[in-house]
């Protein structure tokens, strides 16, 4: 299952980007800025974010694997 994004999730719950960006403490422009992948979030602010929406923190983020190139060295 692909992860939920965060726009997603704020829509389904019912919140615009103004709502939020307050109770994060941003401008509308920064928390744009991190709903579109521009800018990162902060890990409280994905913690608020899902207990907000009432989503699981986890599916915020996506499982990613790839494989070691040729001449990668193990660390």
């Amino acid at each position: 299952m692909p992860p939920l994004t965060v726009k997603t999730a704020r829509i389904i719950a019912g919140y615009s980007r103004k709502d939020v960006a307050e109770q994060l403490d941003l401008s509308i422009s920064g928390y744009a800025k991190k709903e579109e992948g521009k800018s990162k979030f902060y890990i409280d602010e994905i913690v608020f974010l899902s207990d907000l929406f009432g989503v699981e923190m986890q599916n915020f983020f996506e499982v990613r694997c790839r494989k070691k190139t040729h001449g990668e060295v193990n660390q």
